[in-house]
């Protein structure tokens, strides 16, 4: 590359001209995951939860990861439900199928995912969809295998309420004004994390020489591609709309799709913020075992997608 166009790849405003024309190509689908989301939590999650975690095992393991995966309650919103549900008398392995499923996926995510990764964003968003029912599910038949006493402590706070329901449950008066006030503040918080990947996924394109991408994260490396991009996702994943523009300017620089997956799977679940959300229910023995068995599963996964 000659001097000038060096020149030009450092300067300030063509970075930032970047920057903005890769923001207005996701932000519609930011937007629309953002209403989508907000209005699913006009639904009584813990009623619906309670009701399919009730039922026998195997079936109540299916419901848990297909609620958990089109639940639009983060791992804050999802915790007080699992600890509600559980203090009310429902298994742990639902439980803890609904809260890994509601961590790895959200109907925000599916749609930004969709509309935020050129070409193949759909596939990916449905691929992830399969991956995580697969995951919850496996990891809920495990936890049927183990006591209870090495899963949860002992002393749990009870929360008053569960779950992030902007419900009038006597009235059921829909209340425009607290959804567009939930809809802003999320958008607040997600815009955040969109920006911080945008600046990543940019400064990626301008100032990383695709073979180094290739040569680290392509089809050809295999395993080695896959579990380095599970690796990556724990420190770099900020959030779903902050990893979106990033694994889309990775694939594009010659990072594999099953690299993508991998990276998505593990880096949503193991923010040291989820994790210390968790810590409130669960020992810290099963928390380790919960982010080596992301890493496993996110590999296989991955692999199985290349």
């Amino acid at each position: 590359m000659d001097l000038k166009r060096w020149i030009e790849f450092l300067s300030v405003p063509y970075f930032l001209e970047r920057c903005w024309l890769t923001l207005i190509g996701i932000a519609p689908y930011l937007i629309a995951g953002v209403l989508i989301g907000e209005l699913l939590k006009f639904t009584s999650w813990t009623k619906i939860i309670y009701k399919w975690t009730s039922k026998s095992p195997f079936v109540a393991l299916i419901a848990a990861s297909i609620i958990g995966t089109v639940s639009p309650l983060c791992t804050y919103g999802t915790i007080p439900v699992v600890i509600e549900l559980y203090k009310s008398g429902a298994h742990i392995a639902p439980l803890v199928t609904f809260l890994a499923a509601s961590s790895l996926m959200n109907p925000q995510l599916f749609v930004m995912t969709a509309g935020g990764i050129d070409d193949i964003g759909l596939e990916i968003a449905a691929v992830l969809v399969v991956c995580v029912i697969i995951v919850s599910l496996v990891l809920g038949l495990l936890i049927y295998l183990v006591p209870a006493k090495y899963i949860i402590k002992k002393n749990i706070v009870l929360y008053d309420d569960g779950g992030c329901d902007i419900i009038n449950r006597s009235k059921k008066i829909f209340i425009i004004k607290q959804y567009l006030l939930n809809c802003l503040k999320n958008l607040k918080t997600i815009g955040f994390y969109l920006f911080i990947g945008i600046f990543l996924s940019v400064g990626i394109e301008l100032y990383i020489p695709k073979t180094i991408i290739h040569n680290a994260l392509g089809e050809q490396q295999g395993i080695r591609s896959v579990l380095f991009a599970s690796l990556l996702g724990v420190p770099l994943y900020a959030c779903g709309g902050g990893a979106i523009p990033l694994v889309d300017r990775l694939i594009k620089n010659g990072m594999a799709k099953g690299s993508g997956l991998a990276f998505f799977i593990v880096g949503s679940a193991t923010r040291p913020a989820p994790l210390a959300a968790m810590a409130v229910l669960f020992t810290p023995l099963f928390l380790a075992m919960y982010c080596v068995y992301l890493i496993a599963a996110s590999v296989l996964m991955g692999l199985a997608y290349i």
